[in-house]
């Protein structure tokens, strides 16, 4: 492919994907608050937030969830590092959910929140689970799962809006 050809790809697809894009736009702008970010831990959490964003906003949406907990990881070790050292606190946590729950459990977060990111978790393993000796079947059991209560959007997007939802509760929270 030239580069003439490379743009003109470029502009079809930007020309077909705006409509998407502007609508999650706003989705994301009425998500963020105007104040109350409680601040990223480190510069990995910024860019791991702007990239949660982008790959919202761009309808990459598996690479949406993987980012968002990625991010509410860095987000709820930072949290830790800001406390008193805690002898019961493991050097490492095996999972989100594991890190959401000890959050909790010091008051870090509220148990909203955590049931959040526990959502993250479960749809963040199912994206990347990498079974050797049977099929990982996560993501089937997800669409299984939408088919039968009748999910207005595609499990996929729903997943991804989640993802993001928990990312600004997490930084946003009260």
């Amino acid at each position: 492919m030239d580069r003439a050809d490379a743009e003109q790809s470029l502009r079809d697809i930007d020309t077909a994907d705006r409509e998407g894009r502007v609508t999650r736009l706003v989705e994301l702008s009425e998500m963020l608050p105007e104040d109350g970010m409680i601040g990223f831990s480190g510069q990995a959490g910024q860019w791991l937030f702007e990239d949660v964003k982008a790959t919202w906003l761009y309808g990459c949406f598996v690479a949406t969830v993987l980012s968002a907990a990625v991010f509410c990881q860095v987000q709820l070790a930072g949290l830790f590092r800001s406390l008193p050292d805690d002898a019961d606190l493991p050097n490492q946590a095996a999972s989100l959910e594991e890190l959401a729950r000890l959050a909790a459990e010091r008051g870090l977060i509220d148990t909203s929140l955590q049931a959040q990111l526990v959502v993250l978790n479960d749809a963040a393993t199912a994206y990347s689970d990498t079974a050797l000796h049977e099929a990982a079947l996560g993501v089937e059991r997800r669409l299984v799962d939408a088919d039968v209560v009748g999910a207005e959007d595609h499990p996929l997007l729903e997943d991804a809006r989640a993802a993001l939802g928990a990312g600004v509760a997490l930084l946003f929270r009260r």
